[in-house]
């Protein structure tokens, strides 16, 4: 998944946790991953109570938020991390509008419902399932009867399933392959995995991926999403629980060559984890035919043949940075630090120091690093990580180099045009003439509209007239991309500029933004709230001032 990612702002409501199983949030880890642009959409959609439903269960967040329709949006609360069914996809304002009502204690806690059932006595219990199978009797297959009853199958079961198979695969394709026909195949694999056949669940793959355009390959052209994926992860749980033979690796194989929109991926990609190994140890040569290098590397690490896996990443001229460093560090420490400084995988070990703490380590290196061209040139493009190397900055105890680092980090952060990061950096070391090689940026993705304000009101003083003339370009910018929050902040913008200029002149400024955006009413009405109001009489505008500005400011 992508991630949107902004600067933290300088002030942020804490929010108080009073229940000890919700984990404590703040505003600003959620901007952290969102970007604030994001944020504060998810926060309207959050105000205007549109989210319908949020159920945490262990680590995660299920919920419904209303947009143009219904949009079903899940949140990582580890990494806070969403996707959703929306056009966005992943780490959308539906994904804030849920950790928002989160926060507030808005939310169906299931791990206490799954709790209070080991308090049930039989009786109760067999009437929950009672009106979970008279409210929908698909459930039944979700509760793993049939699996636990029948270990060997016979002869008519095994008709009975494939009666069910194709009954299933048939309404995959007259429904083309939609979400409900998709969840009811993953759920009728998943509690029929230690029945199925071997041939019944190669039937089942190929079926799919050989009529994949007819049913629409589990792709939504609306949302420009795919799904599907919990059907082939359940066929290799079935798969791996089988006698299983070198011809079955080389069928999979030949399956994948056909498989023109990778739709087997979510099966291969499963294979090495660790909980299949006890079935596929003895199918190491055919598991490397069929996995890609890097998973290869994890299947080899989670088989105990580290040496293998360590000659594998010391050798590989495919795998990436972090595709060498990480299975590394699960073989040996030392080595892996070594091996990434000696193959100048500097962006991972910035990264790697960070997360476990070291933030001297990080302003040591980064330090090293930046004045060495050899060296500066392989940090890569990622905002997170100058982020995170920002803060590791913030907590080191040793200020040695700090404001150097700084200054270096300023430049990199320019050169990718992470500008909101930039701006944090300057207001750090307070130095004007450094933001101001910010002034003529525009805001955007990495550069927010709290961010290019706090720039131009730092410079304000120093920097008039070209503060003055940022300030007008912005406020016509935003109100061209119209919207709740770009109108308030416009608004905001414009009333900022009141005290840069002379009152008249403000006044024709803004009568002449009422005459080109007459329309706008929510813009206007952003006016009326801090006491202006604006009206046209035969082509004229007038303006009438309740802010008591002008006594104010005597």
């Amino acid at each position: 998944m992508q991630t949107n990612m902004t600067c933290a702002p300088y002030q942020e409501k804490n929010m108080k946790i009073e229940n000890n199983d919700r984990i404590a949030l703040k505003e600003s880890d959620i901007k952290h991953v969102y970007g604030e642009t994001i944020f504060y959409r998810g926060q309207d959609y959050f105000d205007d109570d549109r989210v319908t439903s949020v159920i945490k269960f262990k680590d995660k967040l299920t919920g419904e938020v209303e947009g143009s329709t219904t949009y079903k949006t899940d949140v990582d609360l580890n990494d806070l991390q969403s996707e959703c069914s929306c056009p966005y996809g992943i780490n959308c304002k539906h994904g804030v509008a849920v950790l928002l009502q989160y926060m507030e204690g808005e939310y169906s806690d299931a791990d206490k419902v799954t709790k209070s059932l080991d308090r049930m006595s039989r009786e109760e219990l067999r009437g929950v399932i009672d009106s979970l199978i008279s409210a929908n009797p698909t459930n039944l297959m979700y509760l793993g009867i049939q699996a636990e009853v029948v270990k060997k199958p016979d002869g008519n079961l095994l008709e009975a399933l494939d009666k069910q198979i194709e009954s299933r695969l048939q309404r995959i394709m007259k429904s083309n392959g939609d979400d409900g026909s998709a969840d009811e195949l993953a759920g009728f694999i998943k509690i029929n995995e230690s029945v199925l056949s071997k041939e019944q669940v190669f039937h089942i793959i190929e079926f799919l991926v050989d009529n994949c355009e007819d049913f629409g390959c589990f792709y939504d052209d609306y949302s420009d999403s795919n799904y599907g994926e919990e059907i082939f992860e359940n066929l290799c749980d079935a798969f791996v629980k089988k006698q299983m033979e070198e011809k079955d690796f080389v069928r999979l194989k030949d399956i994948s060559e056909r498989d023109n929109y990778d739709m087997l991926a979510a099966f291969i990609n499963r294979l090495p984890e660790i909980e299949n190994l006890e079935n596929l140890r003895d199918f190491e040569e055919s598991m490397r035919n069929l996995l890609d290098e890097s998973s290869y590397v994890d299947f080899l690490i989670n088989c105990g043949l580290t040496e293998k896996a360590r000659t594998l990443i010391e050798s590989s001229e495919s795998l990436g940075e972090e595709s060498r460093f990480r299975p590394y560090l699960r073989i040996d420490e030392r080595s892996a630090l070594e091996f990434a400084y000696r193959n100048g995988a500097f962006s991972s070990l910035l990264k790697y120091y960070h997360e476990t703490g070291a933030h001297d380590e990080v302003v040591r290196l980064l330090s090293e690093v930046v004045k060495d061209a050899s060296k500066n040139f392989r940090l890569k493009e990622d905002p997170i990580q100058y982020w995170n190397i920002l803060s590791s900055i913030d907590k080191s105890e040793k200020r040695t180099y700090h404001e150097e680092v700084l200054r270096a980090l300023f430049e990199k952060c320019k050169s990718f045009q992470y500008f909101g990061l930039c701006a944090n950096i300057g207001l750090r070391l307070d130095d004007k003439e450094l933001l101001r090689k910010l002034l003529d940026k525009e805001s955007s993705y990495y550069f927010n509209v709290d961010e290019k304000i706090k720039v131009l009101e730092y410079l304000k003083e120093d920097y008039g007239e070209e503060v003055l003339r940022e300030f007008k370009k912005l406020v016509s910018s935003l109100i061209n991309e119209m919207g709740a929050r770009q109108y308030k902040k416009a608004a905001e913008c414009v009333f900022l500029l009141r005290d840069r200029m002379d009152e008249e002149v403000w006044e024709e400024y803004v009568k002449g933004l009422y005459l080109g955006h007459t329309g706008k009413r929510n813009l206007w009405n952003e006016f009326e709230e801090r006491g202006i109001s604006l009206r046209m009489k035969k082509g004229e505008v007038f303006l009438d001032d309740k802010s008591n500005y002008a006594a104010r400011k005597r």
